[in-house]
């Protein structure tokens, strides 16, 4: 992911100077400033800081506070998404990840936290839904995005979404949602780009 111009940057984790692990971290609430190690592995990439609070803003904005609502993480990855999610008091997080050694760094994240609203599991996303029958106020659908996976993430997210809830989609710029949503019954709410990202925050249209 690369910044336009002079921007800096956010969307990448800090990388260490011997070429290791980066790291994110977890912007406010409870677990504020906690770091994230992010695992070196292919297709990994974490939301940025600016992008994440600026998703908050609107989540916030929305909802007022977390402290009754349930989120989904499709593609839970450095845990930046679901970590936050926990850290401004959700009530339950789902976090979904398939690579063993990404998985195995959230797991040491939430036993360091004692994060008890998060249930991590590991597996193929797709697999796993199709067994789990939990519906969600807030799905996080942030694939790897060399994989191609918006459009089957996004049409199975609908079947685990509340019928007031809201999907966060982090894509590349090119990615064309218009037929897409248009087809599924779905309505861009907030929308920004950054850098070489696109990021929406989408809702089932009102019959």
């Amino acid at each position: 992911m690369k910044s336009s111009h002079n921007q800096r940057d956010v969307s990448l984790p800090r990388v260490s100077p011997r070429g290791g692990s980066g790291s994110v971290r977890i912007i406010a609430g409870v677990w504020r400033r906690t770091p994230l190690t992010v695992s070196d592995t292919q297709g990994l990439r974490p939301t940025g800081d600016r992008i994440r609070e600026t998703l908050f803003n609107w989540l916030t904005f929305l909802y007022g506070d977390f402290s009754n609502r349930s989120a989904l993480d499709m593609f839970a990855g450095s845990g930046a998404l679901g970590f936050e999610f926990g850290s401004r008091g959700g009530q339950r997080i789902v976090m979904v990840e398939k690579n063993t050694s990404a998985y195995s760094l959230l797991k040491a994240a939430q036993e360091k936290l004692k994060a008890n609203q998060i249930e991590l599991l590991r597996g193929d996303v797709f697999s796993l839904l199709s067994k789990h029958n939990e519906h969600f106020d807030i799905i996080f659908i942030d694939p790897p995005f060399n994989l191609n996976y918006h459009e089957k993430a996004i049409t199975v997210a609908l079947s685990h979404l509340k019928t007031d809830g809201v999907m966060y989609v982090e894509s590349p710029n090119e990615w064309s949602c218009k037929e897409l949503f248009e087809r599924l019954h779905l309505e861009i709410i907030r929308e920004g780009h950054s850098g070489a990202v696109a990021y929406r925050l989408v809702k089932i249209k009102d019959l």
